[in-house]
């Protein structure tokens, strides 16, 4: 009610009822026909629910947002993936961008943990975990080679650094199983061909979106889905995309061939699409920097800019002037053959300068002459600050905070530790499991399938039977564990853990470095019985000294 209205309601309520009754009648009428509510005098006050899908407001008068599909909205895909190398390549925050998730997140490799249950496969627990150890061992001597790579290039464990680095660079890679028993020197035929996302494109003359002649399915820029949106086969170059006589951008037709995604015999992926999925429909993957590729260049620029005129402003030379002396001389405006540069004009050419800026330079010139030195007043003080600005606004649209993006560990401990903890738990986990998913899993898969067809092991019904073959190549991978800054502190905590039942010692295990906490036990018992055998003081839970307080009595019973 306004002031008007409670004076009238005072004076007589029933005039107030019917003030309030017209009010609320003439308001829900505005708001049917425009959708705006009407304040007291008529004024209108809004267009109702949120702020940003209004239009009349000054905030968003100008802003012209189109509903599109992932796949329209991913039409400079060429563009967004050569800035996204370019940046990775040329512009130190671009490149932090990359590289920091991988050195977290793969590190020195994705190790493979089988997981075979006894019962589901009709052995025993030990058995099964006699099989799992050696199924791990003969795996790791496979990534630790170069049989993993059709290339010959990189280990197992580098192409897990490849792969993640090309799908943050470009959206997405493509990986052909290959059988290359034709190398000399290997001890493992399955090897994958690392193919990046420029190689996948429709065939020549296919509107994108529509039907593909030959199989009447939706082709999107070279990926065949099928009614489910489900890649079913990709369409590859057959020559290089940069190539003279062909490729990407000399298409002619019948220089592309299809490609299917599983093959029909063996139930194995023939070719894998590693992508980084955000949305539904999506086709192709998007580079990581795409969001802030723009600021990037804009960042780069006034980091160049800055330096540039710090350089300059410590190369500034000591000018006198002296009567008699010669003025210094101008750079050459001909073009070397007693012409002017400018048509037309008759410009007397000059010898050629011989002055470059160089620190502690010392020039003369005559009295008469005048030099305009310019005072840059470098460094530039207020420029950290900017840089740092940006620097956070690109930690948050990379989930990488500014402190691990720039490696500048310099805050409380807490805050360092935040850091990295709000990283492991936001970032590094997550992209472990997609890379263990996507890419880890179905090359063990594939790498005992090949085991099991040459002999190596006998797995009844791997080969006939999809679900024993998933219970036989049941695995998880571990990478590296955690940075500690304070390790003394945090293994207090962990016992508090442990001591509690809020975390095992195999969760522990895995978190600190990766490990395997049934066989650290394996391990340490075999560790302890040489330090009994050998009449050495074993250590105690603090790290020092002996339990027994010297050597072991010579009584083997007082002993144990």
């Amino acid at each position: 009610m306004t002031l008007v209205d409670r004076m009238v309601a005072a004076v007589s309520p029933e005039r107030g009822a019917r003030r309030m009754v017209a009010r609320a009648t003439l308001n829900a009428g505005t708001m049917m026909a425009s959708g705006s509510p009407v304040a007291p005098g008529g004024k209108v006050t809004g267009q109702g629910g949120y702020y940003g899908g209004q239009t009349n407001r000054r905030q968003t008068r100008g802003w012209r947002a189109r509903l599109r599909t992932p796949n329209q909205d991913a039409a400079k895909r060429d563009d967004l993936i050569a800035r996204s190398r370019e940046a990775a390549m040329n512009m130190p925050l671009g490149t932090a961008a990359i590289e920091r998730p991988i050195d977290f997140t793969v590190g020195s490799g994705l190790m493979a943990i089988p997981e075979i249950v006894g019962s589901e496969v009709g052995l025993s627990e030990e058995g099964a975990a006699a099989l799992n150890r050696q199924l791990g061992k003969d795996y790791d001597d496979y990534m630790s080679s170069t049989d993993p790579d059709a290339e010959r290039g990189a280990t197992g464990y580098g192409q897990q650094e490849i792969v993640m680095r090309a799908v943050l660079e470009s959206g997405d890679v493509a990986a052909f199983r290959c059988w290359a028993d034709d190398q000399v020197g290997r001890s493992h035929y399955s090897a994958w061909k690392l193919v990046e996302a420029e190689w996948i494109v429709s065939p020549f003359g296919h509107i994108e979106g529509t039907a593909f002649i030959g199989t009447g399915n939706i082709v999107t820029d070279g990926v065949e889905v099928d009614g489910y949106n489900a890649p079913i086969a990709v369409h590859v170059l057959k020559k290089a995309p940069d190539g003279a006589y062909g490729g990407r951008y000399n298409r002619r037709s019948g220089d592309t061939v299809r490609v299917p995604l599983w093959g029909e015999k063996s139930g194995l992926p023939t070719v894998v699409l590693v992508k980084s999925k955000r949305r539904p429909g999506q086709t192709r993957g998007i580079p990581a920097l795409a969001p802030v590729i723009e600021i990037l260049r804009q960042v780069s620029d006034l980091t160049e800019a800055e330096l540039f005129a710090a350089v300059m402003t410590a190369m500034l030379a000591i000018i006198y002037k002296s009567p008699g002396a010669q003025a210094m001389p101008e750079a050459n405006y001909g073009d070397g053959e007693g012409n002017g540069r400018l048509d037309g004009l008759d410009i007397p050419t000059r010898p050629e300068s011989n002055i470059r800026m160089e620190a502690g330079q010392v020039l003369e010139i005559d009295t008469d002459s005048e030099v305009d030195v310019k005072s840059p007043g470098r460094p530039n003080p207020a420029f950290d600050p900017f840089f740092l600005g940006m620097v956070r606004q690109l930690s948050a649209a990379t989930k990488v905070p500014y402190e691990i993006l720039l490696l500048h560990f310099t805050a409380s401990y807490s805050a360092s530790r935040g850091a990295l903890e709000s990283f492991y738990v936001s970032y590094v986990f997550p992209k472990r499991e997609w890379l263990s998913s996507l890419w880890c899993d179905i090359g063990y898969q594939v790498w005992l399938y090949e085991q099991v067809v040459r002999g190596v092991y006998r797995m009844p019904g791997f080969l006939t039977n999809a679900k024993r073959r998933a219970a036989w190549s049941r695995v998880r991978h571990r990478g590296d564990g955690k940075i500690s800054l304070n390790p003394a502190q945090e293994a207090k905590a962990l016992e508090v853990y442990e001591a509690h039942a809020w975390a095992t010692g195999a969760q522990i295990t895995a978190g600190l470095n990766g490990g395997d906490y049934d066989t650290n036990v394996t391990v340490r018992t075999a560790e302890h019985q040489r330090f009994v055998d050998g009449r050495l003081p074993i250590p105690n839970a603090k790290g020092g000294g002996s339990d027994t307080g010297g050597s072991p009595p010579d009584d083997p019973a007082q002993g144990d």
